[in-house]
């Protein structure tokens, strides 16, 4: 997949934060009675296998011995996404519709540092959805920036837990490639 992304991490009081399906064994990752969540926007463009938007929420979590991600809040513009999501590797896609006067988030990211070269992170996806455990190796990569992202969280919305919080950091890239592996 390619596309852009703006990604924005955020600590949040852990008893905050919505209940994450994890495979059995893997528990949240929290600090001082913290969790960290990363908002993220993400745009899958042509070239991709489908062009689509979403919105979605991760935090990380130690399962089988290491650190890998779990998706608990995800929202997507496109059926076939949300049905191949939720059938392929158990993460909870919903179906929304992106843009003004949005009922979950929307975000503007100004300014930017670029940061040098090309940066790439690899791990493994950590997912109980409807009782079936999966984990996929996924790979991220891109050329990223340090941006002033300002999200919106309506008080209201699945993500009001985050309302009036300042993220730790952001960063947008154009240049996004995502694969997802095999399932384990």
């Amino acid at each position: 997949m390619r596309g852009s992304l703006v990604i924005s991490v955020f600590r949040v009081p852990r008893e905050l934060v919505p209940d994450v399906h994890l495979p059995e064994g893997a528990r949240m990752i929290t600090l001082a009675g913290n969790a960290f969540v990363a908002v993220a926007f993400v745009s899958y463009e042509p070239g991709s296998a489908l062009t689509y938007d979403e919105l979605l929420v991760a935090t990380p979590v130690w399962d089988r011995g290491g650190v890998a991600v779990s998706v608990p809040q995800i929202w997507v513009d496109s059926e076939a996404s949300r049905q191949g999501g939720r059938e392929l590797w158990a993460i909870p896609k919903q179906l929304a519709r992106f843009g003004e006067g949005s009922s979950i988030a929307c975000v503007a990211a100004t300014g930017g540092v670029a940061l040098p070269g090309t940066w790439s992170t690899a791990g493994w996806t950590a997912q109980r959805l409807d009782g079936r455990d999966v984990r996929a190796r996924m790979r991220l990569s891109g050329r990223y920036r340090l941006v002033r992202a300002a999200w919106m969280f309506p008080a209201g919305g699945p993500l009001g837990y985050l309302t009036g919080r300042t993220p730790l950091v952001s960063f947008a890239t154009r240049d996004m490639r995502l694969t997802f592996g095999q399932a384990s």
